[in-house]
């Protein structure tokens, strides 16, 4: 643990460093900034705005930096050889991995969190902070973890390239999946195209169920038992999707 612990640092140093995080992470605070310039609107209008650009902006600047951070994890120490020394000393290929994983989220989260700040702020100053934001963020987290682990398990075995452009498709993918591809099943007319279709389908990510921005904006009641089954889903994926980069990555010639 001590050793995932420290790939997971020097990997959010790494990070941090990266000219994409500070860009998508002030682009975003920007956005989320200049919101209070909505005040030709009612108090009431003027906070549901907020509410769904914000959260909106908050989703789109973690998926970003979880597509691309985490998609040049591994294959930028393969192809820089900075990871030959790493694997040299006393440690396994799923150390490194977890660590490049858990070090990738713990950047994320870190832009993620002074957004955070400023949208709770912004909601503080118009006396409408709610119960509800502390789900709705951390749902949104978790939606960040899932698409960092299905990024890492693909820039284990294609190009940075590749595993960006395809990490960002099954992103959008994933959050249109139930609203769009779901009806749009039924209506193929040959059974084996439909099954086809309904196996990729299923091994999407249900990226949808982790936004509850709607619940947000409009204070929708939430079950309790609907969010621990979306929380059991989405570590579970997160599981599925570092087990099979693990099991890869131990199988890879370096």
């Amino acid at each position: 643990m001590s050793r995932i612990l420290i790939l997971s640092r020097l990997t959010m140093l790494e990070n941090a460093r990266k000219q994409v995080f500070h860009v998508v992470v002030l682009l975003t605070l920007t956005v989320v900034c200049g919101s209070t310039l909505l005040s030709f609107f009612t108090m009431g209008v003027q906070v549901k705005i907020l509410k769904d650009l914000c959260m909106t902006s908050i989703l789109f600047c973690g998926g970003m930096l979880a597509v691309v951070l985490a998609s040049t994890a591994i294959q930028g120490e393969v192809e820089t050889r900075t990871c030959y020394p790493v694997l040299a000393r006393p440690v396994k290929r799923a150390d490194l991995l977890l660590g490049k994983y858990f070090g990738t989220l713990a950047t994320v989260y870190l832009g993620l969190c002074a957004i955070a700040v400023a949208f709770t702020v912004l909601l503080a100053l118009r006396n409408a902070l709610d119960a509800m934001l502390l789900v709705t963020l951390g749902f949104t987290f978790l939606e960040v973890a899932v698409v960092a682990a299905l990024a890492l398990c693909l820039s284990v075995f294609a190009t940075p390239a590749i595993a960006c452009m395809a990490s960002f498709l099954i992103f959008v993918a994933g959050t249109v999946k139930i609203g769009y591809f779901g009806p749009l099943i039924e209506r193929v007319a040959n059974p084996a195209a439909q099954a086809a279709a309904r196996t990729v389908y299923h091994l999407l990510p249900n990226l949808e169920s982790f936004n509850f921005k709607d619940a947000l904006v409009h204070h929708i009641h939430v079950p309790e038992t609907y969010l621990a089954q979306v929380a059991l889903y989405g570590i579970c994926y997160i599981g599925l999707m570092l087990t099979a980069a693990s099991w890869i990555f131990s199988r890879k010639e370096l």
